[in-house]
């Protein structure tokens, strides 16, 4: 995305105020939307992560959603599942997806202020990890956690976690979202699989 696409600003509520450029968005520190949404197999009990591109200007390298993007000025929340085919190849429609709620999240680093309403997801797939067609300006590769890996993001302490192919990788390798915001997208995972 262009830092030059125009975002809707919104205020904590959700109500959209006015247009701002993806630039101003996160120097100003501006309330935005986006989309995110975690591919899970429940079948094999694992949740797929993505490697960010190195060539990202936020996070280069680092491990975050399945799938996740800014919605623009003027989309809806459905608008955001083409997020799963743009970055991994995955073709679901939006009532194939899993609503969790929507989370506010605030990092704060130098020069970068971002403060999201993340409309929150799960979808479900059983698809291999070779099975899907990244798009590599965005995405670097894809990693599974069993379940009760992933669930170790909830815990403060831990420091490091191991994929399902025994690749062991350290917590600061991962976007630094809250510990809550992991704890909720789990909640939302055992809910799922629990009904």
């Amino acid at each position: 995305m262009s830092e030059s696409e125009r975002l809707m600003v919104v205020d904590e509520a959700g109500h959209p105020l006015y247009t701002a450029t993806r630039q101003d968005v996160h120097t100003q520190g501006l309330w935005h939307e986006t989309f995110h949404c975690f591919v899970i197999d429940s079948i094999k009990q694992q949740v797929v992560l993505q490697q960010r591109a190195d060539q990202k200007k936020d996070f280069p390298g680092m491990l975050d959603i399945t799938a996740a993007g800014h919605l623009l000025a003027g989309e809806s929340v459905a608008d955001g599942v083409r997020e799963l085919e743009e970055e991994i190849g995955l073709v679901k429609s939006f009532e194939e997806l899993h609503g969790l709620g929507v989370y506010q999240e605030e990092l704060r680093l130098p020069g970068f202020i971002d403060r999201e309403r993340i409309h929150l997801f799960l979808t479900d797939s059983a698809k291999p990890l070779t099975g899907y067609s990244l798009q590599t300006t965005e995405v670097r590769r894809l990693l599974a956690f069993s379940f009760a890996e992933f669930a170790r993001l909830t815990e403060e302490e831990t420091t490091v976690l191991t994929t399902v192919e025994g690749e062991t990788i350290q917590r600061n390798q991962f976007v630094p979202h809250p510990t809550d915001y992991w704890k909720t997208v789990y909640a939302g995972i055992k809910a799922y699989c629990e009904r």
